[in-house]
């Protein structure tokens, strides 16, 4: 469900007074842009010739453009259909014809802009790599004459990301669990994987 604080909703009075036409484009030219990957939707150039064609300080531009990128993305987000992100522009205010816009240009461009999103991560490593080993060690916690199994996990993680980086730097990191501690760990990657399941 999309959720709008209250800049977001004077960003959708932004979207429902400015000009029809106008809107239509700014709404392809995001989910263009966001299908491209691109971080930056318009040069300040361009801000500046659509400020003066909208009769909108440049500052509103930023305004109008966020609002739009904002709705595009949490549409990919939540994997929303066209018509169940049609409903909840409405439910949020916008006018109907606005709404259409939303709808077509997110029809045709969801599948790319959402194939864009998997490939960014908001995190600022990612897991590339796992590895791991299992030994048997004698520890003090352990009965006497008995071998205690522990676990060495592995990850390569990718350092960076966003979609303007290309290179990236691996970093290693080991992991060491007990039996009961790689237990909980597996718990917990259950659950995640049931909360993901859930999603689709």
């Amino acid at each position: 469900m999309l959720q709008f604080n209250k800049r977001l909703q004077d960003g959708l009075s932004l979207v429902n007074t400015t000009d029809v036409g106008k809107v239509s484009g700014l709404v392809g030219r995001v989910c263009t842009a966001l299908a491209a990957g691109c971080s930056q939707v318009f040069t300040e150039e361009e801000e500046e010739k659509l400020s003066g064609s909208l009769g909108l300080k440049v500052e509103q531009i930023k305004h109008l453009t966020h609002t739009i990128l904002y709705i595009m993305q949490q549409a990919a987000q939540g994997m929303v259909r066209p018509a169940s992100l049609g409903e909840q522009l409405k439910v949020a205010g916008v006018l109907e014809d606005r709404v259409e816009f939303f709808v077509q240009n997110w029809s045709i461009h969801a599948r790319a802009i959402v194939d864009r999103l998997r490939q960014h991560s908001l995190a600022d490593r990612q897991l590339k790599e796992v590895g791991w080993s299992l030994n048997l060690e004698t520890s003090s916690s352990c009965l006497a004459r008995q071998a205690c199994p522990v676990a060495h996990l592995q990850l390569g993680l990718d350092k960076g990301s966003g979609w303007e980086r290309e290179e990236k730097e691996t970093e290693k990191i080991v992991l060491q669990f007990n039996q009961e501690q790689l237990f909980g760990l597996y718990t917990q990657l259950e659950q995640i994987q049931e909360q993901l399941d859930a999603l689709r």
